[in-house]
């Protein structure tokens, strides 16, 4: 008899506890339970998702006034009344805990609760209380796990507050430090300043791994005939002279930039743009238009839908169209207002809380405030058009540099960048301040699927810096855009003010590089060559470019023009014989 397998078990108990929350969406032990299930998948972001919902709704149990009471005391009375659940959730170890805790204080002095009193009575009215030390330990140990250190340190703490003395939160406490500890000792060996305050010092930013999760079932095969072909009508759209072909390119490998990348053997299948006729220098060559945008200015003067700059309103002979139930909501043109109605502004319109959200953060949460509001027009985009976020036209095709299912031997795990803040506590208050039901909306909202759509946006998103400080403050997502691969020297330039557009590289403009018989010398794009993008400044140096590129490419670039500089760089310094590493054609954003 076949041994089944542990990780089939364990998805299929996730699909279970998942249909579960679908019928009763208010279950907060659900929410635990499924919490464990998804930190024994190896995933503890979405197993901290689960366990800070599960404390949302503890609050609701308590607070007779809050929006989702009643439908919580229901759930909460059904799942109370089986014992096997307490048991499972070892919410029973808290209470012997508290029971232990008010004794002690009762034999130190204080008074001891009246057991006779049913509603001070710790043996039979503390498993709210159970509940909401569970999650704290949930929280604290997940995000622990995730690198996110000082909140992992700061839900022990709550847990400790809340339980004065619980052996089980010292523990964590305790991990959260030690794990700061050797990570100080790997940096360092020589180490010994250890008097530093653990409220302070412990780093929060961590990783999640940036998969297609198993249950993940919408996300297409874009390099079907049926994709290639939707992608292609689109592309006639925006590129009349462009045509969409999968290409295969090498993959590209995360190292220091210090070292040359190793030259990649294994490729990666990629989509890619190219010229069905010859293009001539300085033509335009493609134009798109995204309602997919965000700005975090709160005052500045952009529409609301394409984040261009609003005209001046001297220069026109017509007010901007405006929102009439909204403050401060100005479109460009009556084709973004038109737009903006039958798309995604129904799901706002009105709700001033939103305003502020995400506006004019400092420099360090600038991008981070950029997805989050990104975040937000998706789901706006899809409340407005009932549709799931993830099969937005806008989103579906895009890439996300997940790391496969069943990734090969040794290669390396794609990992999102990971705070509770940022991908948990700030989604999640967003959604609610759009009056969605961040229960009820679980298979729409379920945080698994804002990491995805993280991973998508920041894979693919171009943005606009504020020329005076280069701090990001205008970001957006061009789906047909983002299918152009990137190379450091392109054949192309773009330009975003509402439209984005390519224009054909020509004259000045042909990036230079590069000696006798290397390089690219005359403009334009010659029929079947592959149109060719850049992420970053072509200005830079070899060093600079690779450093600003890796985060959008997933690795270190090892175009032809990056081969050759890195290689006449070394040369110079002696360090290498020859020109370079030879040539390797690279414009994927796969990493290893």
């Amino acid at each position: 008899m076949a041994i089944p397998d542990p990780q089939y078990i364990l998805l299929q108990e996730r699909h279970n506890l998942t249909q579960h929350l679908f019928e009763r969406p208010y279950s907060c032990i659900t929410y635990i339970l499924r919490a464990i299930c998804h930190e024994k998948l190896g995933y503890p972001d979405l197993a901290a998702g689960d366990a800070y919902r599960a404390l949302l709704l503890t609050d609701e149990i308590s607070d007779d006034s809050s929006e989702y009471h009643e439908q919580t005391i229901e759930a909460y009375h059904q799942d109370v009344a089986h014992e096997d659940l307490l048991d499972r959730l070892w919410v029973r170890t808290f209470r012997d805990e508290t029971i232990k805790n008010v004794k002690q204080e009762s034999s130190d002095g204080g008074e001891a609760e009246d057991s006779s009193d049913e509603e001070s009575n710790p043996i039979s009215n503390h498993i709210v209380q159970q509940l909401r030390l569970k999650c704290f330990a949930c929280l604290s140990d997940y995000l622990c796990q995730c690198g996110c250190l000082k909140s992992a340190y700061e839900f022990a703490e709550r847990g400790l507050q809340l339980n004065r003395g619980n052996s089980i939160f010292l523990d964590l406490r305790r991990k959260a430090v030690q794990t700061y500890n050797k990570l100080l000792l790997e940096k360092d060996p020589d180490w010994t300043q250890w008097d530093y305050d653990p409220r302070e010092e412990l780093p929060n930013q961590g990783h999640a791994r940036r998969e297609l999760y198993p249950w993940n079932h919408h996300e297409p095969d874009r390099f079907s005939e049926e994709s290639l072909k939707f992608l292609d009508r689109e592309i006639k759209k925006v590129a009349p002279k462009c045509e969409v072909r999968a290409v295969s390119l090498p993959i590209l490998k995360s190292s220091t930039l210090s070292k040359p990348p190793p030259e990649p053997t294994a490729t990666i299948q990629q989509l890619g743009l190219f010229a069905k006729e010859d293009i001539a220098p300085h033509e335009i060559i493609f134009q798109e238009r995204s309602l997919l945008t965000a700005n975090n200015r709160l005052h500045d003067p952009l529409c609301d839908a394409c984040s261009a700059p609003l005209p001046l309103i001297s220069a026109l002979e017509y007010p901007l169209p405006t929102c009439p139930d909204c403050e401060d909501i100005i479109f460009c043109s009556s084709t973004c207002y038109s737009l903006a109605k039958s798309l995604y502004h129904p799901a706002v319109c009105g709700k001033a809380d939103l305003e502020a959200i995400a506006k004019d953060p400092s420099p360090l949460a600038a991008t981070n405030a950029l997805y989050l509001l990104l975040l937000g027009r998706a789901f706006a985009l899809a409340e407005t058009q009932n549709i799931h976020p993830l099969d937005l036209t806008e989103i579906k095709y895009l890439w996300g540099d997940f790391t496969p299912l069943r990734p090969p031997e040794q290669q390396y795990v794609r990992q999102l960048p990971f705070t509770f803040e940022d991908n948990i506590l700030a989604p999640l208050h967003l959604l609610m301040r759009m009056d969605i039901d961040i229960f009820a909306s679980l298979a729409t909202t379920d945080t698994w699927i804002i990491s995805t759509l993280f991973a998508k946006f920041r894979g693919v998103a171009s943005a606009r810096m504020d020329p005076r400080t280069g701090i990001p403050e205008v970001c957006a997502v061009h789906p047909m855009w983002c299918l152009a691969n990137h190379s450091c020297a392109p054949n192309v330039k773009w330009e975003w003010s509402g439209d984005i557009q390519f224009e054909a590289r020509g004259g000045e403009d042909v990036v230079q590089w590069g000696g006798v018989g290397e390089g690219r010398k005359e403009g334009g794009i010659k029929k079947g060559e592959e149109l060719l993008n850049h992420y970053c400044d072509v200005e830079l140096g070899v060093k600079e470019r690779r450093e600003w590129a890796a985060g959008a490419l997933g690795g270190t670039c090892v175009c032809e023009r990056c081969v050759w500089e890195y290689g006449e760089e070394e040369r110079k310094r002696g360090t290498v014989s020859g020109g370079g590493a030879g040539k390797i054609e690279n414009k994927n954003r796969g990493a290893e």
